[in-house]
């Protein structure tokens, strides 16, 4: 994993006719510029080599993440190249501390358990402490990878952040990392990746999100046909049973008795629940007919339904990790809490 490489690879991605390849274009000329001067230090190249020979899939991850953080800091006005290559550089090591997880928990196949998620979660944590140790990347760097699975309404990891202690690009490496997950669907990639940045207010800098915005609104993509249309609002019935659910055991459980530390996971369960709930009504089509949407729409619903299930997810992992800290008859008393906030 040279410089060589990394711009031979960030070329080819930009000449690409992938939707994310032309909103990136018009900043293509300064990208490339910027690869070529990268402090690629020789632990991070170790690290991005070490991941390339285990799994070849990390490389265009990377490459993909560095172009898009840096088009996305090179659109702000004023950004200095200091500025943008700090950026690239956050986008192209954001996961290298993927590189210490054991490999079962990275496919994303099935649900994680409670040591799952242990793993998962640290892993920003390890990138920044590695880099910071062994590198001399600035500290600003270190932080903000450290930061990118962090949300501004305190619902990312690992420390839970609220918006007054992200960093600025940290804020950044948040939707970079949010967008090339969101990729990977097969269907309208770029619409769901602007849908997944404000379906739930509050989660993201709104100074960060206007790139994929502006790419959903342009390249038009096609939207996909559904042959069934009488199921579209089923699995958001279901969702919304859940949060009805969930938010009433939530409420039974602060009775008299509990600890403080059971208390701080049911309130903070409830916190949660009262943010998707927010989202849900801003949404605004729940009251109507399947067989009255039209393609627009029915998609809007299935976006939706893809998201609020993946807070959902998010919360069940937010709760295990919290109640771990619990006694075992509080564990107990409190897992149906989390149990109920699995969707099918």
């Amino acid at each position: 994993a040279t410089l060589f490489r990394l711009h031979a690879d960030l070329n080819a991605l930009l000449g690409s006719d992938t939707p994310m390849a032309l909103a990136l274009r018009p900043w293509a000329q300064v990208l490339l510029g910027q690869v070529k001067q990268l402090p690629l230090h020789s632990v991070a190249q170790l690290l991005l080599t070490a991941a390339l020979a285990t799994r070849p899939q990390t490389l265009p991850h990377a490459v993909l993440g560095m172009a898009l953080a840096g088009a996305m800091m090179a659109r702000q006005q004023p950004s200095s190249a200091k500025d943008i290559r700090m950026a690239m550089l956050g986008g192209l090591l954001h996961d290298i501390g993927e590189v210490y997880i054991q490999p079962q928990y990275l496919g994303g196949d099935s649900a994680l358990d409670l040591i799952g998620h242990k793993h998962m979660v640290v892993h920003p944590r390890v990138a920044q402490m590695l880099l910071h140790d062994t590198t001399d990347y600035p500290q600003l760097l270190c932080r903000a990878i450290g930061e990118h699975h962090e949300r501004l309404d305190g619902s990312g990891y690992p420390a839970r952040l609220l918006a007054p202690d992200i960093s600025p690009l940290g804020r950044l490496l948040a939707v970079v990392e949010v967008v090339l997950g969101v990729l990977q669907a097969r269907r309208a990639p770029i619409t769901h990746a602007s849908f997944a940045l404000r379906v739930v207010p509050g989660e993201f800098d709104p100074q960060w999100i206007g790139l994929i915005c502006d790419t959903a609104r342009s390249v038009a993509e096609g939207l996909p046909s559904r042959a069934d249309s009488d199921d579209t609002m089923s699995p958001m019935a279901r969702i919304d049973q859940r949060l009805q659910q969930a938010h009433q055991l939530a409420l039974s459980l602060k009775g008299l008795g509990r600890s403080e530390a059971m208390l701080a996971v049911v309130d903070n369960a409830l916190q949660r629940l009262g943010r998707l709930r927010v989202a849900w009504n801003a949404l605004g089509a729940w009251g109507a007919e399947a067989c009255t949407l039209g393609r627009s729409e029915q998609h809007e619903l299935e976006l939706a339904g893809h998201e609020l299930q993946s807070r959902l997810r998010a919360l069940q992992r937010e709760c295990l990790l919290l109640g771990d800290r619990l006694v075992e008859a509080e564990r107990d008393e409190l897992q149906p809490l989390w149990q109920g906030l699995l969707t099918e």
